[in-house]
């Protein structure tokens, strides 16, 4: 899997959202982060969840990392806890930034966008988006993590089995029923925090408020890990 690095400091993996889309979509937030962290962003090639899960680790173990940040958006966010939930020894804390409604019930709640096959034709990233992929992991998670009415995906149980220290990032504009947002925080013991005069893309439309809730995590984390390894 060919990815992208830049920047120094504690190592954080980008998880683009979509599903579908490229991972030049977090090119604004990889900007915002370089100055104080290694930052790699890479393209998931796999056609299942457990394919996407399974190629982040094998960049993590070709960058020699024993572990790193991992920070998912819309879609992403839903990979980079399943991530955490994998491999728990390998993440050094998570952030999921606009996460994908923890269940198919909470997607008729907001305004459905996130289950949307195509991105809004204004979307500056719409180009990068591969449909078929799209469609085949949306299939994919419905069927590795099925809701009770096996109808739809519930990953209430993934949030459940996380044992890194967490943020979620909201937008109060972001469309996302804020009940999905609470959960995660609540399921996985994470920080809350809710961006105001921000959508979905905060690191493009909010970029330092972004930048200062990611980075006090971070930092924070990081410095906090040094201080149990003295």
């Amino acid at each position: 899997m060919a990815f992208c690095m830049e920047g120094s400091g504690p190592t954080v993996a980008l998880l683009q959202g979509g599903p579908g889309l490229s991972s030049a979509s977090l090119v604004p937030a990889a900007e915002l982060l370089r100055e104080e962290f290694r930052v790699v962003r890479f393209d998931h090639v796999a056609s299942t969840v457990a394919g996407l899960v399974h190629g982040i680790e094998k960049v993590r173990v070709v960058l020699g990392e024993e572990q790193w940040f991992v920070l998912g958006h819309g879609w992403g966010a839903a990979i980079a806890a399943l991530y955490a939930a994998k491999f728990p020894e390998r993440t050094k804390g998570l952030v999921l930034v606009h996460p994908l409604e923890i269940a198919s019930e909470f997607c008729a709640a907001g305004d459905s966008s996130s289950e949307s096959a195509t991105p809004a034709t204004n979307d500056p990233f719409a180009q990068e988006y591969a449909a078929d992929v799209a469609e085949a992991l949306w299939e994919d998670l419905q069927a590795a993590y099925p809701d009770t009415a096996a109808e739809g995906y519930d990953l209430r149980p993934v949030a459940r089995r996380i044992a890194r220290r967490g943020l979620v990032l909201l937008g109060e504009n972001d469309g996302i029923d804020r009940r999905s947002g609470d959960l995660w925080a609540e399921l996985m013991g994470a920080r809350l925090v809710s961006l105001p005069d921000a959508g979905r893309w905060s690191f493009v439309e909010q970029p330092c408020a972004f930048r200062t809730a990611v980075r006090e995590f971070l930092l924070a984390q990081a410095a906090r890990r040094s201080m149990a390894a003295v």
